[in-house]
């Protein structure tokens, strides 16, 4: 293998976009078995740059991505700018944005950074789930249970990680909640006990008592499994998903004084 491919290869691992959660991160999967032709454009120019440049380039890209888990959304954004401003074309760029911009609430630029992730990468696990998150986010729940439910399947064919599996579970369960669909909703609630390793069975309690009006007993769930999971990130794509379905929102503008 000649030292060009070898860089390149080195550098697809390296540019693996962040995603809205660790979970999602090991839904991403960089072939090595690439053939030369199959290598895209954008990796050939980088690989034609001066070292210094290319790692210029994996340094902004670094930045861009601890600047995103900081939620810092502005700064990483302005990181992924200065890389393409070295090489453009990128898809994992364009991923990285798109979750900045979603955080941001800038849905509809986001599903634009998105369906251009989708052109070129279009069985990406990561670019499906954001723009699921997008439907979600806009109302549209059995659009993004069209994305939702068949990624669900295939990678669990795949073995993939349970706590991945669980994630597009409660991402389903906020769509039927939304669409009153309340019997798929108590059988991904029951799928799950108290005792299971997964923010899934308080989040899901707390989604459906949001729903029905009970905010406080909803409040109670989000602070247990607050303190169950407060030495690691496990929350954090359910609390995100929570934030965007609107029901948290729902909830305080309909309780009673």
């Amino acid at each position: 293998m000649n030292t060009a491919y070898t860089s390149i290869l080195l550098l697809a691992g390296l540019l693996m976009a962040a995603p809205l959660c660790q979970a999602q991160a090991a839904a991403r999967q960089t072939s090595a078995k690439q053939s030369v032709e199959e290598i895209p454009g954008w990796l050939i120019d980088f690989s034609n740059l001066e070292p210094e440049k290319r790692d210029t380039y994996v340094a902004h890209f670094n930045n861009a991505k601890q600047a995103y888990h900081q939620s810092q959304w502005i700064e990483c954004i302005a990181q992924l700018a200065e890389c393409e401003i070295i090489v453009r074309g990128n898809p994992n760029v364009w991923n990285l944005r798109a979750s900045c911009l979603l955080e941001q609430k800038y849905f509809k630029e986001a599903e634009q950074e998105l369906q251009r992730v989708l052109q070129v990468m279009p069985h990406d696990p990561v670019t499906i789930m954001n723009l699921a998150n997008v439907h979600l986010a806009c109302g549209r729940y059995e659009e993004s249970l069209k994305l939702i439910i068949p990624l669900r399947d295939t990678l669990y064919l795949q073995h993939s990680d349970d706590e991945l599996l669980y994630v597009l579970d409660y991402r389903a369960l906020l769509c039927y909640l939304k669409l009153g669909q309340l019997d798929k909703v108590k059988a991904i609630a029951s799928s799950v006990s108290p005792m299971a390793d997964t923010p899934l069975y308080y989040y899901a309690k707390a989604s459906m008592d949001l729903a029905s009006g009970n905010r406080s007993e909803a409040i109670h769930n989000l602070n247990v499994v607050e303190r169950i999971f407060a030495n690691n990130r496990a929350c954090i794509p359910y609390q995100r998903a929570l934030e965007i379905s609107g029901l948290l929102e729902t909830a305080a503008t309909t309780q009673t004084p």
